[in-house]
């Protein structure tokens, strides 16, 4: 009888010794699950803040995001490629990069810097200018080529001019600089919108603001000129704001500037950006409302949404992915939002937190985020970290435990999951200590 149970079991056992093997093999994938997942949010929470930099440091660390991104510029056709991906990934490649060096410029007058700063910002503009990135667009336009493509382009040369009013080519450069402010104003005139076309019958008023900051720079360089012209345009502006939240709108119609699509926070971000160039005291109630509508925490983390509050949307190409409504776009560009409105704590927390959930690596003199899938999230954190450095002028920054509410969620989720994984052997102690109790 014994000899038969023993042969039972034996054999039971091997009926079922997949099925426990394969649980076994299910319970250490379980596990490493859960334990990678424990490092990355430990890594998370740490790397919000890692970037503590002095003023030079982070110039330093700046600097790293701009080689990489002349690397790819350079040497492994980034700007092409970026237009694979959207109609605009030419010019922003190009007029991003150069941007930030013109801001970083701004903090750094040295001799040479000021020279490497000219060469690469001359160098980005020569690749707007050049035929390639004019075959994007429509000559037939007002202005040629499209409000979206010489706003850019002229808003790029306005800062170049302001890094040295020296240097060889500056006259030709001026001289450019001048015809094209010129078109931006006469197609302005004769417009019935304060919106001009980026495409045929296609407007988007974030476009515009670029091009008016270049005549404000205009004016700024050379004497007032725009000045009557831009508080013109500012009122005509005032007069077509999404009715829903008393923002600039994101999309218009062309012939006469009625709203098609109300504030979004990819064009909002930018807009605030350039309007606190054009004019501060506009740009500052635009900061209010966007500050109570699209500025908001997730998980404790600062984060700007891509539609208004109570507004639900999917993602598009000028938002780029909308998670839990957050736009990656006007998340991004918020960094130099903040700091031209003079939110600088507000700009470091939200650079901190792109950092973290970049996954930025640091190689050599390289830096990168998400392994440089998508550089153009690289141009566009480098230009708004530009932007602070160079606003923040020789402050500096101290260490600050702002994330508690993150942390807190941190520790709740793993908490909860090891409990899972361990539920079993828990129990079974609480059951021993019972029964001996």
């Amino acid at each position: 009888m014994i000899l038969y149970y023993i042969v039972s079991i034996i054999v039971e056992v091997n009926h079922h010794k997949e099925t426990i093997i394969q649980l076994i093999e299910m319970r250490k994938l379980i596990f490493g699950f859960i334990f990678c997942f424990t490092i990355l949010l430990m890594w998370i929470n740490l790397s919000l803040y890692t970037d503590c930099f002095t003023p030079q440091e982070k110039q330093e660390d700046i600097l790293k995001q701009l080689h990489f991104i002349e690397a790819e510029l350079k040497t492994n056709n980034l700007a092409n490629r970026m237009q694979d991906y959207f109609p605009e990934g030419f010019v922003f490649a190009n007029a991003l990069y150069g941007l930030s060096w013109c801001e970083m410029a701004g903090f750094d007058s040295t001799p040479s810097f000021t020279n490497k700063a000219l060469n690469e910002a001359l160098f980005a503009y020569g690749e707007l200018n050049s035929n390639r990135a004019k075959n994007f667009f429509d000559e037939q336009l007002k202005p040629e080529y499209g409000i979206f493509y010489m706003g850019w382009k002229n808003y790029l040369l306005s800062k170049v001019l302001q890094i040295d009013t020296n240097f060889e080519q500056f006259t030709h450069y001026k001289s450019v600089f001048s015809a094209q402010c010129q078109a931006i104003s006469m197609a302005l005139s004769q417009s019935s919108t304060p919106f001009l076309e980026s495409y045929k019958n296609q407007t988007w008023p974030a476009d515009m603001f670029a091009a008016m900051a270049s005549l404000k720079n205009y004016d700024k360089l050379f004497g007032p000129t725009y000045e009557l012209e831009i508080a013109e345009w500012i009122k005509k502006v005032r007069t077509r704001l999404d009715p829903r939240t008393n923002l600039i709108p994101h999309r218009v119609e062309s012939d006469n500037g009625r709203v098609i699509e109300g504030s979004r926070g990819s064009s909002i971000s930018l807009i605030i950006r350039l309007l606190a160039e054009i004019d501060s005291i506009f740009a500052r109630e635009q900061f209010q409302l966007y500050k109570s509508i699209f500025v908001t925490t997730t998980f404790g983390l600062p984060s700007v949404r891509e539609y208004p509050t109570g507004q639900n949307g999917k993602g598009d190409i000028d938002s780029g992915p909308v998670i839990c409504g957050i736009g990656f776009s006007g998340t991004i560009v918020s960094i130099g939002s903040f700091s031209m409105i003079g939110d600088f704590e507000s700009a470091q927390r939200q650079y901190n937190t792109i950092n973290a959930f970049g996954f930025a690596t640091s190689f050599g003199k390289e830096k990168k985020y998400v392994f440089g899938l998508l550089p153009i999230a690289d141009a566009f954190i480098a230009w708004g970290r530009a932007t602070d450095l160079k606003n923040m002028n020789k402050s500096q920054s101290h260490f600050k435990l702002w994330g508690v509410l993150f942390h807190l969620f941190t520790l709740l989720i793993l908490t909860i999951l090891w409990l899972l994984y361990f539920s079993k052997v828990i129990i079974s102690k609480f059951r021993i200590y019972r029964s001996a109790s």
